[in-house]
Parts: C-alpha cells; structure tokens; sequence
C-alpha cells in the first residue's frame, strides 16, 4: 500500500494530543488581531481561530524557535477578510513591519490542481503563498540570495512544511498542493511533496543527483536565467503543481505504472550547465559584497573590478548582459 506523508514523530506526538477545543478556543484580541468582515467566521477552515493557531504554534515549539532567532516576541495574525483565502501571518516585534512567515491557502478539489478525473472530486488544500524570512538578516557567501529571494530564510523550512501538512490533515483534505516557482523551492519540498507529473518528478531527482551541477543554489540560478541545456536544448524550471497525499488514494496515485514509467524516464534526462551563459547572465548586482569563493570564481569569471577583497567596485564599467531569450 502506497504510504501517505509522514511527519516527524516529535511534531506528530505533539498533533495527536492536541485538544481540538483549544484550536477554536476563544480569542480576547480578536479585535485587535483578526482582519474579517462583518458577520465572517472567525474561524480558518471551520477548526483554526487566532488564538488557537497560536496556542498550537506554542505547543510545537515553533514560535520559541523563531524568538530564538532575534525576532523578538512573535505575533500571530489570521486575516479572514477572503473567507476562501485564510491567511496566516507570524511577525515578530523586533521587525513589525515585516512578517517572517506568511501564509496564504485556500480549499479546492483535485481537478482544479491537476488531478485526473478519478481524483477530481477529492479536497485538497492550495498553498497560493508561502513567504519565509528573517527580515533582520542579510546575505553572505555562506548564503547567498536565491531566485525570488530578498532576505535570507529563517533555517525552519522543513518544520513549517510539516505543520502546513499537518493543518491539512486537521482540516480534513486530503492532499495539500502548490506550485513551487523556483528549482530551489521545489528541492525543499520534495522531502514532503511529489510532482503530479511523474516525469518532472524525475527530472527534480536527476538534478539533485548529478554532483557536476552543484552547488544547488547556482543550478537555481542557471535554471532561472535560461543557462541549462538537455540535448543541446535551452531548459529552465517548470512550476508543475506537487502534492503532499494525506490520504491512501491520492498516495496510489503516485505508484500507477504510469506514474513510475515517466518517473523513470524523468531520471534518466542529463543536463549541463551553459557556463558562457551563465557568465553573461549571472546577477552580480544581487550577491554579496567581498570574494566569491575561489570554486564561482573559477567558473564565472566575475567581471572586472564587480569584486575585490573590500568588496567595494574598482570600475563602473561592467558588461551590459544580453537577456534576449530568456
């Protein structure tokens, strides 16, 4: 039997002795904190309230790991005012202007994700956003900016995820789905998620695999700016939805022959980065002041006077990059 997603056992402990009553307990700042209009629920998706998302939250020790992280004291705010578009913002009081996790979902069925007609009529959670960042932190080397990205994430990717799947499994559905829109956002969910096209599934696999295209974060890069070549082939990153199966009969989906047939084949496609492209392409401007290590300099050959050891430009004059194509 095809297995469903599974989460840590620590943060499953936690869900299977969680009083259901404290999730739609009452919430004494309501009015400071829930966005709804007028004669609107309170409730996210029937179970969740402010309060109760924050007492849960607290129960995973989630929020003490983000006040760990120099956020100060966090906020939990649930906007209701789309009652089909709960959205969940985590904003600590040391950044109070910018959350550091914004979440937006909404329920559908499986036919508007993707799913085949003998699937179609299942509930499914939408992920339409998903926002993770430390507003405080800048970039560096160690961690440089990724496609999409403004400001480094927060080390808590793989928890958040696991919670999302647990809401769902709290909601009811029985799949959650999104659309991840970079390389390197689908590698993260691939620990919880498949693609529903099996060949693009394996795809994401081949490319994780082969050591030749690290580090991941410039396979991202080239992927985004059009620097990646199969046979030949200019390709770039596909946002095809992926699903995490709450339940068995979506799981099956993901073992039908046809499935593990396009996987297969999936995996076996090569790649190759375009590295004359990558070099015209690559966004110096984004990354970090100082060196680049000596391995991204070796292979991209950082324009004249873009970097030095102060980090500061020795030259205005950097090659303009011909984006046609892209």
């Amino acid at each position: 039997m095809a297995e469903t997603t599974r989460v840590q056992p620590r943060l499953w402990r936690v869900y299977r002795r969680l009083d259901p009553g404290i999730l739609t307990s009452d919430d004494p700042e309501a009015e400071l904190l829930l966005d709804r209009r007028e004669g609107r629920s309170g409730l996210a998706f029937g179970v969740y309230t402010r309060a109760g998302l924050e007492k849960a939250l607290r129960a995973y020790g989630t929020l003490e790991r983000l006040e760990a992280r120099g956020l100060g004291k966090i906020d939990v705010r649930l906007d209701l005012s789309d009652g089909f578009r709960p959205r969940i913002c985590l904003v600590g009081r040391a950044y109070p202007d910018r959350p550091c996790i914004d979440v937006e979902l909404r329920e559908t069925s499986g036919v508007e994700v993707g799913f085949p007609p003998g699937l179609g009529r299942i509930p499914v959670l939408y992920l339409e956003s998903l926002l993770l960042q430390h507003p405080g932190a800048t970039f560096d080397w160690a961690r440089p900016p990724l496609p999409e990205q403004e400001r480094p994430g927060l080390s808590l990717s793989q928890e958040v995820l696991q919670l999302l799947v647990l809401l769902a499994k709290r909601v009811g559905v029985e799949a959650l789905v999104l659309r991840p829109s970079t390389f390197h956002a689908a590698s993260i969910y691939a620990g919880y998620f498949r693609f529903l096209d099996g060949r693009a599934q394996g795809r994401l696999e081949s490319l994780r695999a082969d050591r030749a295209l690290r580090p991941l974060w410039l396979l991202s890069w080239a992927l985004e700016l059009g620097c990646v070549r199969r046979q030949g082939e200019r390709v770039g990153f596909a946002p095809d939805p992926m699903a995490a199966p709450l339940s068995h009969r979506v799981a099956g989906y993901f073992a039908r022959p046809a499935w593990v047939r396009a996987r297969r084949r999936g995996r076996g496609e090569r790649h190759a980065l375009d590295l004359p492209c990558l070099r015209a392409r690559f966004p110096w401007e984004r990354m970090p002041a100082g060196d680049p290590p000596a391995s991204l300099r070796a292979r991209l050959v950082p324009p004249r006077g873009k970097r030095t050891h102060s980090g500061e430009s020795e030259s205005a004059d950097i090659v303009t990059e011909d984006r046609r194509g892209m």
